[in-house]
């Protein structure tokens, strides 16, 4: 047996808490199914493990997976049913191991519920549909895709384009970058509605970018500039070497700068032109470095552009300020007027996005009054928890499977005497940074919190 399977082996242990990091194609699907298997044959009920994965067609890869091997396993013969669950590091296996092993295809199809191998939204849904009153939510709720979320905030935004609220799109649309529509930020607010779900005002926002509340453009633009610039940059343009990338590049800046009617934009672009703008230095004034050019510029035009470059830096945190200001109150006004309309189309309809579903679920177990009750009736039906692509889990996720799984460390529960596992498996390489709220650090927090909690 080579190390690698040896560590596969050993990672689908049953009776041990296992957290795995993988690169992609080292076999993180067999690892988990080969475990489910493997508790399985311990005699763990199938209602009594949860699988969860980030998606409905890696949920169908394992169980189908499952069921594949379960099956085979049914019609196998001894010697080679044998060689197959040494293969997976069972050993001690008498004729009522390989017996259970035939049933176990049987009994995980006529498991109550059927085999938890869900991604989180679906347990989520789950969860809320057996407790809808503890959780605040309406007991025939319908759960939604992105492509019916996507074409009700489309829809509400030309409702609001329509309406009083089109101001509010109007600001926000001036500030969106080519490649962040309109209809992709109401879905990111969506994402976000815990943090904008009590907007800030402009005064709070400024106080927050570091910027006094009546700071104007024209104060800012008046540190940069001091009215000599148009002169200045046609002097410096006549020694800049066109042939030369660097210079031809910093000539074209400042030939098209809008010297008489400078903006907070074109101030920015000013700052690529006469700043350092990476690494440690970022934001410095960057000088001229060609000697040749600096020497036939001669010492009061040099002093010139080095003094604008000053200006400019001092600048740079004000116009910063401003504009994330600006952003940020832009975007909360978006906010303010789009996210109760989306909540009341959701209602009318009785509809639940994937973020409704994380929320509601999150709030329900760790509500102090309901989340006891809660965990009590779940304390009964879960003792294994498996979670595959575990770098893209988000914040609020994991907190929904550190509550599920607080019991385990605790060693308490509805049936104290069972022994209780976690498994865990990612590779933050892969992760879809930001997707749905995807946090890679979370997999070493996490890591790190089962581990304390589990030594203990």
């Amino acid at each position: 047996m080579n190390e690698a399977s040896r560590a596969q082996i050993n990672a689908a242990a049953p009776a041990t808490s296992v957290w795995l990091s993988a690169n992609a194609g080292s076999g993180k699907t067999r690892v988990l199914t080969d475990r489910v298997a493997r508790l399985l044959l311990q005699g763990v009920g199938p209602e009594r493990i949860l699988c969860l994965t980030y998606t409905k067609a890696a949920a169908m890869e394992m169980q189908n997976r499952l069921f594949k091997r379960l099956g085979e396993w049914a019609m196998m013969p001894d010697a080679k049913l044998r060689a197959a669950l040494q293969e997976i590091g069972e050993d001690a296996i008498d004729p009522d191991r390989l017996g259970r092993a035939r049933t176990l295809f049987a009994r995980a199809i006529e498991a109550p519920g059927g085999l938890k191998i869900q991604t989180i939204h679906s347990f989520c849904a789950t969860v809320l549909r057996r407790f809808p009153l503890e959780a605040g939510v309406s007991p025939g709720f319908t759960e939604i895709d992105e492509r019916v979320q996507a074409r009700l905030i489309a829809d509400l935004l030309d409702d609001m384009a329509e309406s009083p609220a089109a101001d509010a799109i109007d600001t926000v649309a001036d500030l969106l970058s080519d490649d962040v529509g309109l209809r992709k930020l109401a879905r990111a607010v969506v994402g976000a509605q815990d943090a904008l779900a009590d907007p800030w005002d402009w005064a709070a926002i400024c106080d927050w970018a570091g910027i006094a509340p009546d700071l104007t453009e024209d104060q800012v633009i008046a540190i940069a500039l001091d009215g000599g610039e148009a002169d200045l940059a046609t002097a410096l343009i006549a020694h800049l070497d066109p042939a030369n990338k660097a210079q031809a590049k910093l000539a074209t800046r400042l030939g098209t700068m809008p010297w008489t009617a400078m903006g907070l934009f074109d101030l920015a672009e000013l700052e690529a032109a006469c700043l350092t703008m990476s690494g440690e230095k970022e934001g410095t004034p960057k000088s001229i470095a060609n000697a040749k050019v600096r020497d036939a510029m001669g010492p009061d035009l040099v002093a010139a552009y080095d003094a604008l470059a000053e200006r400019v830096a001092d600048a740079r945190p004000l116009r910063l300020g401003l504009m994330t200001a600006r952003r940020t109150y832009a975007l909360h006004r978006f906010a303010a007027a789009f996210l109760p309309r989306y909540a009341q189309a959701k209602a009318l309809r009785g509809w639940l996005d994937f973020d409704d579903l994380i929320r509601a679920t999150r709030r329900l177990l760790t509500t102090e009054k309901m989340a006891q009750w809660v965990l009590f009736r779940l304390d009964g039906g879960i003792d294994h928890i498996l979670v595959d692509e575990a770098q893209d889990t988000s914040p609020a996720q994991w907190e929904i499977v550190k509550t599920l799984a607080a019991e385990f460390a605790a060693g308490e529960g509805a049936r104290p005497e069972i022994a209780r596992t976690i498994f865990v498996v990612g590779d933050k390489k892969q992760s879809i940074y930001s997707f749905q709220g995807a946090d890679p650090k979370g997999f070493d927090l996490m890591r790190d919190h089962f581990a304390a909690r589990l030594a203990e």
